[in-house]
């Protein structure tokens, strides 16, 4: 007999191997069918002990891999940034790689009529200086409603929960430094937010489209300093350290003192100092007040973080997978490429590929050619002699007016085995404020480190010019 058992709502949840996203998860499979989206192959075929939790391997930067990872969901959560590497060489602003990444999950969602999106960004000061970190979450929350879904933003503080990167460099810099010099931004009050705190603000939301459109901010009970952070730290750790904030210290130097002695990337530490200085307030919403009641306090939130020892924080949920996903990227060589260009008025991306391919003869010349036929194949040649570098052919079943694709499918600067689906894409987003000129999955035929200081550095400097002919045309 079929069954009588009303079909669950299926959630999607992009970037599901983090921190947030497995905490999310969880929370969710109580109520809803969990397809867990990651772009770690590594991550996608290790079982989950919750057999509730689909994973699918999604590359986000591919939009027919989106389309078809978000088939058949009724709501997404998106929690996903670029400051892990994708590729073993990224020639990208993080920023730019969040744009694309957001707008191929915006048309993916709007193409399976997806209800609702919901997206974790970070608390925006009251103030026209914004840090860059701040400023691309509240782009992304911009691309992800600009293809009608709605979009439910929750923005919060710094997050205090198990293998998150912020609270691991509070507990590290406590542990391994006596004396702590802060620099003057680290008095700027924020309000700290425990990770079950965040998850149950999303699940307050989810499937509530119509209440809960636009943009709420989250945080804990209490209103901190980086500064008085740092001293509970202490306390919960059960450690005595002297911390003294300066009248002056260039934030250069703290991102270098808490990369030493933390061990923490750069890509980490940079973005969390940067968003210091100013102070964050949070706006009264009624997310805030369903979350108030039973809300953590900092220095309980930390407590249930840490592991038995209470002086090392839990292991981040990508730990397991992390030396693996690193090994396949090395193994794979590929290389993704994205410049973010100024869109002249009235024209769109099909404008756009067109001109670049005709520009790169004349950009490059006498060096180099191009030629292009009636089906948009478009090969590169070395003019003496005449050697075939490199041919993309346009994918007119994946191109409009907002992107074209070309595949690259030969030339001497081409690996034919390589493992992705290398491409060169034009991406017109933002209303088309911007178009971004993007390679994925791109295998060079050169031995790699001859590749690094010759082609790569030749395709860089030739985008960089097209961004300096772009924004003339622009103006």
């Amino acid at each position: 007999m079929p069954s009588t058992q009303p079909r669950r709502p299926r959630v999607a949840v992009a970037g599901a191997s983090g921190f947030i996203g497995t905490a999310v998860c969880r929370a969710l499979t109580d109520a809803f069918s969990v397809r867990a989206l990651t772009r770690s192959p590594a991550r996608a075929q290790t079982p989950d002990p919750d057999r509730r939790i689909t994973w699918r391997h999604c590359d986000l930067f591919s939009a027919l891999d989106l389309a078809e990872g978000l088939a058949d969901c009724d709501y997404a959560v998106y929690l996903v940034h670029s400051l892990a590497p994708s590729s073993r060489l990224t020639q990208a602003n993080p920023r730019d790689m969040d744009l694309i990444l957001a707008d191929n999950f915006a048309q993916a969602a709007a193409a399976n009529s997806v209800k609702q999106i919901i997206v974790v960004g970070g608390l925006i000061p009251d103030s026209f200086r914004i840090s860059p970190l701040l400023w691309s979450r509240r782009e992304v929350e911009l691309v992800l409603a600009s293809r009608g879904t709605p979009v439910t933003a929750l923005r919060a503080g710094l997050v205090v929960g198990a293998g998150g990167s912020a609270p691991r460099l509070l507990v590290d810099l406590v542990r391994r430094l006596p004396l702590l010099l802060l620099p003057p931004s680290a008095r700027s009050m924020t309000r700290p937010v425990a990770l079950v705190d965040l998850v149950r603000a999303v699940r307050h939301c989810l499937g509530r489209p119509e209440t809960y459109r636009g943009a709420y901010d989250i945080g804990g009970p209490e209103c901190l300093s980086y500064e008085e952070m740092l001293r509970r730290t202490t306390e919960v750790l059960g450690l005595r350290r002297r911390i003294l904030t300066l009248p002056w210290m260039p934030l250069w130097l703290a991102s270098a003192t808490a990369r030493f002695f933390s061990g923490a990337p750069s890509a980490v530490v940079g973005p969390a100092l940067e968003s210091l200085p100013q102070d964050t307030v949070i706006r009264d919403n009624p997310v805030q007040r369903a979350i108030d009641r039973d809300a953590i306090p900092f220095r309980e939130a930390l407590r249930l973080a840490l592991d038995r020892t209470g002086r090392h924080l839990l292991p981040s949920p990508r730990q397991p997978i992390e030396d693996q996903s690193r090994e396949l990227m090395r193994r794979a060589r590929l290389v993704r490429s994205i410049q973010r260009v100024i869109l002249p008025p009235g024209q769109d991306a099909t404008w756009v590929a067109g001109n670049y391919f005709r520009w790169l003869g004349t950009c490059c010349w006498p060096m180099v050619c191009t030629e292009i036929d009636e089906t948009g194949r478009c090969s590169v040649f070395t003019r003496l002699p005449r050697l075939h570098l490199l041919t993309l052919q346009w994918l007119a079943e994946e191109s409009g007016p907002q992107r074209q694709v070309y595949a690259i499918v030969g030339g001497l600067l081409s690996r034919p085995d390589g493992p992705g689906r290398a491409r060169f894409e034009f991406q017109t987003l933002l209303g088309d404020r911007y178009t971004m000129a993007a390679i994925h999955d791109y295998a060079p035929a050169l031995p790699w480190y001859v590749y690094l200081w010759t082609q790569a550095v030749a395709h860089l400097l030739v985008m960089r010019r097209y961004q300096r002919r772009l924004a003339r045309l622009a103006r």
